[in-house]
C-alpha cells in the first residue's frame, strides 16, 4: 500500500511548497495537485481528495503556526497523508490533529521553514528547529503506520472469523 506523510507550507516567495515528505519524495504530478489543494478556500481544515488516475487518497489537515517572521504573523501549513484509495481517513484525523498541536506548542518552530539561502535570516535556531520538526513528523509517520498495520490486521482477522460456519 502507498503511504506517505507530507508537510507543505506556504513559502512567502514561491507559494505552496513541499517541505517534508517521508519515507520518500512525492511524485511531481501529485505534488502539483497538492499545491493546488493548499490554495483552496476550504471551510473545513480537514479534507480528503481521491485521485482516481493515481489510485490514491490524499488526506489533509490545514493549520497555522504563529510566526514573528512571516507575513501576517502566521506560517500556513498543511499535513497530508498519501495512501491507497481504500484507506479510512478518519483513522488519521486524531493523530494529525495531535501532531498539529505538538508542532504549534514548540517554541519558535516557525524558524524551521527559513533554511533557504535567499531568505536572509541568520539565526542559530533554524537548523535545530528543522531537526525538531522532522523528528515530530517521523514519529507521527511511525504512529500512523502502526495504526494502519493494526487496522489491516484486524480486517484480516474479521474476514477469517466470518469464514467460520456457526
Amino acid at each position: 500500500m502507498v503511504f506517505k506523510l507530507v508537510l507543505m507550507y506556504f513559502h512567502t516567495v514561491i507559494g505552496p511548497e513541499i517541505f517534508f515528505s517521508y519515507p520518500d519524495p512525492v511524485l511531481e504530478r501529485v505534488s502539483k495537485k497538492m499545491e493546488g489543494f493548499f490554495d483552496l478556500d476550504m471551510k473545513d481544515n480537514f479534507f480528503e481528495v481521491s485521485l482516481i488516475e493515481e489510485n490514491i487518497k490524499i488526506t489533509n489537515l490545514y493549520f497555522e503556526i504563529p510566526s514573528s517572521w512571516a507575513r501576517g504573523k502566521v506560517e500556513m501549513v498543511m499535513i497530508s497523508t498519501i495512501s491507497g484509495k481504500d484507506y479510512r481517513s478518519e483513522l488519521s484525523y486524531k493523530v494529525l490533529k495531535e501532531l498539529s498541536f505538538k508542532i504549534i506548542s514548540v517554541a519558535n518552530i516557525y524558524k524551521a521553514f527559513y533554511t533557504e539561502v535567499f531568505i536572509n535570516k541568520k539565526d542559530h535556531e533554524i537548523d535545530l528547529k528543522k531537526e525538531e520538526l522532522e523528528t515530530l513528523l517521523i514519529e507521527c509517520y511511525n504512529h500512523l503506520e502502526e495504526k494502519l498495520e493494526s487496522e489491516i490486521g484486524d480486517e484480516k482477522i474479521i474476514k477469517k472469523f466470518k469464514k467460520f460456519k456457526w
